[in-house]
């Protein structure tokens, strides 16, 4: 198998983990917001690894910028305690936030383009069909890094 491939097989397979923690982080009262974030934060930066890239506070920045609509909506979902609305939603937006992460990586880290959002959309309807699967999945209790470190965006190889 060749580099490519691998690389795309450990994509998919950050961006199923990432997702499996949302769908339990989302229902977790108070904590939810900032833990959806930091689980965002860890894949997209295990995907930049796979790449070489250091992700450092103004890629990250740029990142999460870009998407600043996304991570309100989401963090809405974290207030409103309905476990049947807020799982799925955080499962589908992690899912999306990763395969864009991937495409935004691969491309280099470019200033953000409408490129990204059609990729976003429709990675989210893909995910749509990982909710069941996701939702059980043990991925879901697995920390990929130390979730207690403070976020800010000095983590490096």
């Amino acid at each position: 198998m060749n580099e490519f491939l691998d690389i795309e097989q450990e994509v998919e397979s950050l961006c199923r983990w990432g997702a499996a923690r949302a769908g339990a982080i989302v229902v977790l009262p108070l904590v939810g917001s900032l833990s959806l974030m930091a689980n965002e934060f860890y894949m997209i930066k295990k995907i930049a690894d796979l790449y070489g890239y250091k992700l450092d506070k103004s890629a990250a920045g740029a990142f999460f910028g870009a998407l600043g609509g996304v991570f309100a909506g989401q963090t809405l979902t974290t207030v409103f305690p309905f476990p049947p609305l807020q799982i799925p939603i955080g499962i589908c937006t992690t899912y999306a936030i990763g395969k864009v992460a991937h495409e935004w990586i691969k491309d280099g880290m470019p200033s953000f383009s409408n490129k990204y959002n059609a990729i976003f959309k429709k990675a989210k309807k893909e995910a749509e069909s990982l909710v069941p699967m996701l939702t059980k999945s043990p991925l879901k209790d697995k920390p990929l890094g130390d979730e207690k470190a403070n976020l800010n965006f000095d983590y490096g190889k």
